[in-house]
């Protein structure tokens, strides 16, 4: 009799857990793709200087790449970007300067990302000869 009181309790247990586990479901890629217009914030000089920047993205599944253009000039890509709240990807910048020659350098950006927002942060470009790279670089966008 007790055999068949652990063998009923042993099977309501299992029946209770689900016999199974279950994964958590993956987040959802945003949708980045479109227009975003905001701002492109470094420090040079001790200045801190704010240029105007309008960014075309288009979007793959969860990757997302396209151009940026800057009211001062600079353009350059973003490439990779993953289409979640928390992105990582690469960004290129090419700069003219004032002597004639363009300065150009692609690095790592982190930072986070909403279907109306993209906020992200640069590390800090070495310089190379004339190119002489800004501090504390952030690329603010928005829809």
């Amino acid at each position: 009799m007790r055999r068949r009181i652990a063998i009923a309790v042993a099977l309501m247990l299992f029946s209770a857990c689900g016999g199974g586990s279950t994964s958590p479901s993956p987040t959802p890629a945003l949708n980045l793709a479109g227009t975003w217009t905001g701002s492109w914030q470094f420090v040079t000089s001790g200045a801190t200087v704010v240029d105007t920047v309008t960014a075309t993205l288009t979007q793959t599944g969860t990757t997302v790449s396209g151009t940026w253009t800057s009211e001062s000039g600079a353009t350059g890509q973003i490439s990779n970007l993953a289409a979640q709240a928390s992105v990582s990807g690469s960004l290129t910048i090419s700069q003219p300067t004032l002597t004639g020659p363009t300065c150009t350098a692609t690095t790592s950006v982190s930072g986070t990302a909403s279907a109306s927002s993209i906020d992200l942060t640069l590390p800090q470009i070495p310089a190379s000869g004339v190119c002489q790279w800004g501090s504390s670089m952030q690329f603010s966008l928005h829809k």
